[in-house]
């Protein structure tokens, strides 16, 4: 109850908001008495329990009364009420106190002192060792150090905070301090970044963050991940050859085979058997669950292990990856088909093809070629409005900045008055339009009247919803991250148009699914290698894949441009409006 406590504070300090609602706790960990006082606290009644504190300090003498102010201040700031707090904090004579108390009066006055924007005092109170703290106020400490460090300027410093921290928060908590810590590193130079990160002891837990924000840029990692805790099972596996190829002798793919969403499944299963089929080299007895089957996903995995698999491969949906990593029976490494809100245990990996990684391909697309000041056109769509929040966050961190956004809609085709008012503030260096295939139309048939001739244009796979070959010429000069696969850059895959005429499960839409089985089959044969090696990488048909620090798939797409209607592979100088190939 306590660390739950802890936390909403933590993220209240950072955010700078005194005032959180949390859960009952008792005062520093310690196990409840028997005053009132104590059982209010720990029963979360944080005003209550610092009024009859208040009351206890009012009636006692020497140290007892010290430690009830103490008590009382700290109960009146759980409550969100500094001034109190600082009152209450007032009251208790610092050098009467000892131990934890000693140490909780100094955090207090950090955090009263964080709250109030005095951050250079508070970094003086809080400048002990991490080891040094107890261990239920850590969390406190982390939260009130990472608030000063940020104001500071010390953003990487701020990030190890938080990284610190993150293990003890619940769910949301950690969804949203996870966010900060990449925003902290993305702002942070090259340089920077790097040499932060090679200066970490091993065993942080910031250089899993600090890595993947490496390898995002393009940048190596100062020395490998810590691997010693990692891919469990593996050691079972048959020797792996030289070009890391390992497969399990036993492989277990669990897909919605049946019901809505089996159209899916079937267009996964085919491209992870084309990629199977076209192995020469020993491959594992290979056996499909359906997920969709009255056990769910849990039925599919307990008799994939009675069944005696050595790896999983799937599920495909969101809330059946949850579901995987949250039973407690997972006893396999897994290349789960989807990012849910729970990381992947060690040993095993998520891989998606995720909006938000376009959105971040996009800006580095567009940083990469100098392009700083853009311009937005989007529409009102979830897969643009997650790919334009990654866009926003990489093209900032990368030293860009989006100049205005137009949202675009049906109900008025007249684009030209809002972009003209967009470009008040000067004609942008490129355009960002996660948007649809007809909206991209319109849009492209009124920039020369808006008075953006020439601009470089950029958009997202959500380009192809709608398409039409006869109107796209419209879309001619757009470039978008596309699957190298489908644009004729096979690998050594088998080529996606004759097998389109062929399978049905290849073609329309279920090609970009059937591309993503062939490459969820390369994984599961290369997992050993790319947990152990974090500069390794697969050419695969959805793009360039390597696995960072927390099992997470990064993926490098190739990029298309539309020339004559048709998507073609973009030349190497792209943003051109002759960017195509002949």
């Amino acid at each position: 109850m306590l660390r739950s406590a802890f936390l909403l504070l933590a993220l209240a300090l950072v955010s700078g908001c005194a005032s959180v609602a949390v859960t009952p706790s008792t005062p520093m960990g310690e196990p409840a008495a028997a005053t009132p006082a104590a059982r209010l606290a720990e029963e979360g009644r944080h005003l209550e329990a610092a009024r009859a504190y208040a009351a206890e300090a009012g009636a006692a003498r020497g140290s007892a009364r010290n430690r009830s102010w103490l008590r009382a201040a700290d109960q009146y700031w759980l409550a969100g009420d500094p001034g109190a707090a600082a009152q209450s904090l007032a009251q208790s004579n610092r050098r009467r106190l000892e131990g934890r108390d000693a140490f909780l009066h100094d955090l207090l006055a950090s955090e009263l002192d964080v709250a109030a924007g005095r951050h250079a005092p508070a970094l003086a109170r809080l400048a002990q060792s991490r080891d040094s703290v107890p261990s239920p106020m850590q969390a406190r400490w982390h939260a009130a150090r990472a608030a000063s460090l940020e104001a500071a300027g010390r953003g990487f410093e701020a990030a190890g905070e938080r990284a610190w921290m993150n293990e003890s928060l619940d769910r949301t908590a950690r969804t949203e301090n996870l966010r900060r810590i990449d925003e902290l590193l993305r702002a942070l130079p090259d340089d920077t970044l790097a040499a932060g990160s090679a200066a970490l002891p091993v065993g942080h837990p910031l250089y899993l963050y600090a890595g993947r924000a490496l390898t995002q840029r393009g940048l190596p990692l100062p020395r490998p991940y810590d691997r010693s805790a990692s891919a469990p099972g593996m050691d079972a596996l048959p020797p792996a050859d030289r070009d890391g190829y390992r497969p399990p002798e036993r492989l277990a793919a669990l897909l919605p085979l049946s019901g809505p969403l089996a159209a899916a499944g079937q267009s996964v299963r085919d491209g992870l058997l084309a990629g199977y089929y076209g192995e020469n080299r020993r491959r594992p007895e290979l056996r499909f669950y359906d997920t969709a089957g009255p056990e769910g996903v849990r039925g599919a995995l307990l008799q994939a292990q009675a069944d005696g698999a050595q790896m999983i491969v799937g599920p495909l949906g969101r809330d059946q990856v949850d579901a995987l990593f949250s039973l407690p029976e997972l006893a396999l490494p897994v290349v789960a088909l989807n990012r849910g809100s729970i990381a992947p245990p060690p040993g095993s990996t998520t891989f998606a093809l995720a909006p938000e990684d376009e959105g971040v391909a996009a800006a580095e697309r567009l940083l990469e070629r100098g392009m700083r000041r853009i311009l937005v056109v989007t529409q009102a769509d979830e897969s643009a409005n997650r790919a334009l929040a990654s866009f926003r966050e990489r093209l900032r961190a990368g030293g860009g900045e989006v100049i205005a956004e137009v949202v675009v809609s049906d109900a008025n085709p007249d684009y030209v008055p809002a972009l003209q008012q967009a470009l008040a503030g000067g004609r942008p260096d490129g355009v960002f339009q996660p948007l649809r295939a007809a909206q991209a139309r319109l849009l492209a048939s009124q920039m020369d009247s808006a008075g953006m001739i020439g601009v470089a244009r950029v958009a997202t796979s959500l380009i192809l919803s709608g398409a039409n070959l006869r109107m796209d010429v419209e879309l001619d000069g757009i470039e978008y991250p596309e699957l190298p696969w489908l644009l004729g850059l096979r690998g050594g895959l088998p080529d996606a148009e004759s097998l389109g005429r062929s399978l049905p499960s290849a073609q329309g839409g279920g090609a970009r699914l059937f591309a993503f089985g062939l490459d969820a089959w390369k994984l599961s044969a290369y997992a050993d290698m790319l947990a152990r090696d974090p500069a390794a990488q697969l050419r695969g048909a959805t793009g360039e894949l390597q696995v960072d620090g927390f099992g997470l798939v990064q993926r490098r797409p190739a990029w298309a441009v539309f020339s004559g209607g048709r998507s073609r592979p973009a030349l190497d100088g792209a943003l051109l409006p002759d960017a195509g190939a002949p």
